[in-house]
């Protein structure tokens, strides 16, 4: 079973039946990785299926919608400098997205709601979620009001929306 997905990234688009599993075969990978490259290094990187079944799931709840990606691959920061000490984006675990005509609060409460072994990020202020499969830690899910502002942990959305009665 597969779900229609129309990826944009820029003037890139990319439109692929994706596996509702997000086992997809070689040339589709190499297609995904192209389009979710860094955007600073132009490292490219296959996406775990584990993040294009997140991915896939967000097209199904959300049908006809695009889905623009913010950020997906990212290449490692220089390690003599401080910050970040690992990011699920550095591995092809993670992406940034925004649903062109949803409500980014109804997409991030519908992925915490009805997934695990998931990290699911709010940045209101760029109007788009970060959500990661991560089935080796923890579910984690965060607000960043600001950029670059510290991360509130546990807010109160994610209890709200993982309350019985709210999935």
């Amino acid at each position: 079973e597969a779900v229609h997905v129309v990826l944009t990234r820029g003037r890139h688009r990319l439109e692929l039946e994706l596996p509702i599993d997000g086992k997809v075969d070689s040339d589709t990978a190499d297609a995904i990785a192209k389009i979710k490259r860094c955007q600073t290094s132009g490292r490219t990187r296959r996406i775990a299926p584990g993040t294009l079944a997140l991915l896939a799931d967000v097209a199904v709840r959300f049908p006809g919608h695009e889905i623009e990606v913010v950020s997906a691959v990212r290449a490692e920061p220089d390690r003599s400098r401080e910050g970040t000490k690992h990011s699920k984006h550095w591995d092809g675990h993670a992406i940034d997205i925004k649903v062109r005509g949803a409500k980014m609060a109804e997409v991030r409460d519908a992925m915490w709601a009805n997934h695990h072994d998931i990290g699911v990020g709010w940045y209101p202020h760029g109007g788009y979620i970060h959500i990661d499969y991560r089935p080796d830690i923890h579910d984690t899910a965060w607000t960043q009001l600001k950029p670059n502002a510290d991360n509130i942990y546990h807010p109160r959305w994610a209890n709200h929306a993982r309350a019985p009665g709210n999935s």
